[in-house]
């Protein structure tokens, strides 16, 4: 998942998407399939199938399908194309519990702390190449601090390097402790692809690190 000038409008927001589904309706996964990182999500979810798990702009992924049909039954599917959520609904009447509902990742009508995890495959690579990037995902950075249980776990997958992606963590209401993990190339010379996996912070430990910061000013 790539964005530049004159490049795919991936930024271009859901009415982009929208065409773009209903052009071509069939799976298909940005970077990693399911196989690829099953090893990080059984980190993320501890192994516990009944972790609450959010998939922000989960598209038309075959990620959430496979995670069901290995016993994780928790699963929120969330995305700003009707388009898709429609066809991800119909594709999997026969997978009851799931759910797939219409909501922008950066402002959504969830609780706090309602998810133990969230899966991000590409999506952080999306906000950024919004017409704001900046304020576009620490305004969905935010919004995962804000959903993730204390103690939970952002699973981000993307193309970013390091060196782009960690200045983007450091927002002091994004309260996630961060660690980069280098995946291997899917292919002999395919583009390095990277997780970006974040813990919240405990409400108390945020609150010491926070004051102990305060002092060393």
């Amino acid at each position: 998942l790539m964005c530049c000038a004159g490049g795919p409008a991936y930024g271009g927001g859901p009415a982009y998407w929208d065409r773009r589904y209903a052009a071509d309706p069939g799976p298909y996964d940005w970077m990693e399939d399911y196989r690829d990182v099953r090893h990080l999500v059984q980190e993320a979810t501890g192994g516990n199938h009944d972790a609450r798990i959010l998939h922000p702009g989960c598209g038309n992924s075959e990620v959430p399908e496979e995670m069901y049909d290995e016993g994780y039954r928790q699963i929120v599917n969330i995305d700003t194309s009707l388009v898709v959520i429609r066809q991800m609904l119909a594709r999997n009447h026969g997978r009851p519990g799931m759910r797939w509902l219409v909501m922008d990742a950066s402002a959504t009508r969830f609780q706090a702390g309602e998810f133990e995890v969230v899966l991000d495959k590409g999506v952080l690579d999306t906000f950024d190449c919004m017409d704001d990037p900046s304020l576009s995902v620490t305004s969905y950075l935010r919004e995962v601090s804000r959903l993730l249980s204390p103690g939970g776990t952002f699973l981000c997958i993307s193309h970013g390097e390091p060196e782009s992606r960690l200045p983007l963590f450091e927002d002091p209401d994004i309260d996630l402790e961060l660690r980069v993990v280098e995946l291997a190339p899917l292919f002999v010379g395919a583009m390095l692809h990277y997780a970006y996996i974040g813990r919240k912070v405990p409400v108390v430990a945020s609150v010491s690190s926070r004051a102990a910061a305060a002092a060393a000013r």
